[in-house]
């Protein structure tokens, strides 16, 4: 039983690792190879907040590309400071690699 415990205990610890690292190899392929594009918020949605004060969001952007209008919507956690910044009509800077792989880029 005692081996079964640890077994499990290793997996789950491992497990937690892998989607650590999964998180950190995604965010710096966007980083380093996303492009940097303005995008208008189409619609905004406040869905939690936590104790700091950051907002966890749903929101669907959009940018003219090629003659045509490029549309993109997720669920994301944004700094109490910048949620002004993240309203309908307000034009916002993201670091885009494909409609999966995108975020913010409140520094732009």
């Amino acid at each position: 039983m005692i081996t079964f415990v640890v077994a499990l205990s290793a997996v789950i610890v491992a497990g937690g690792i892998a989607h650590v690292v999964r998180l950190f190899v995604r965010d710096h392929r966007i980083q380093t190879q996303g492009r940097d594009i303005q995008v208008v918020v189409e619609a905004v949605r406040h869905l939690s907040s936590n104790d700091t004060g950051a907002a966890t969001i749903w929101f669907r952007l959009s940018w003219q590309e090629d003659g045509a209008t490029r549309r993109v919507e997720g669920r994301d956690t944004i700094p109490a400071f910048h949620s002004s910044r993240v309203q309908k009509g307000c034009v916002v800077g993201i670091k885009y690699l494909d409609d999966d792989h995108f975020h913010f880029d409140f520094d732009a």
